[in-house]
């Protein structure tokens, strides 16, 4: 599978735990969400997205974590998710957090995330050019008005310039 270098990159800015309990926000057709199955052992994969194409995609994708029950697949808006315990978010140039407050979403994660649990918010694209940097001052509005801290980073991984907001709880300041 050929794996696009952004994906690659927010897979492994998250480093989730092989314990973890992840949630992907705007799974598209479950590229990371193999790459998130692989590290987890021990741990569940839980992928959103709106669309049913991406969300069947992505269930296709990790069919054998889905057997197991090591993964679960919905279709559904991030607004309406019924949170669950969950130790990393993810989320790879999903829009909707800078485009408007986006406080039902946020909302939903810090209700998942929890004190301890960490949000990583990805944006980039593979041609190299560097990431929208007019979308931080957004970003941080929306997220610390839903009660995270957050730590913006442009790091550049795998030849890939990212935009890579890291958020968690206002408990852990």
């Amino acid at each position: 599978m050929q794996v696009p270098p952004r994906l690659a990159a927010a897979v492994a800015l998250a480093d989730p735990a092989p314990d973890a309990r992840v949630l992907e926000v705007g799974c598209g057709r479950g590229v990371a969400a193999a790459l998130l199955v692989e590290r987890l052992s021990a741990g569940h994969y839980t992928g959103i997205d709106r669309s049913a194409t991406a969300t069947a995609a992505t269930a296709a994708r990790i069919t054998d974590a889905v057997a197991a029950g090591r993964a679960t697949v919905r279709t559904e808006e991030l607004a309406d998710h019924v949170p669950t315990p969950t130790d990393v978010a993810l989320a790879v140039n999903v829009n909707a957090f800078w485009t408007g407050p986006a406080r039902r979403e946020l909302a939903v994660l810090a209700s998942a995330l929890g004190a301890e649990g960490v949000l990583h918010l990805v944006y980039g694209d593979d041609g190299g050019k560097a990431p929208r940097t007019d979308v931080v001052d957004r970003l941080r509005g929306h997220l610390d008005a839903a009660g995270f801290v957050a730590d913006v980073a442009t790091p550049e991984l795998r030849g890939v310039h990212l935009l890579h907001v890291r958020a968690v709880g206002q408990a852990l300041r």
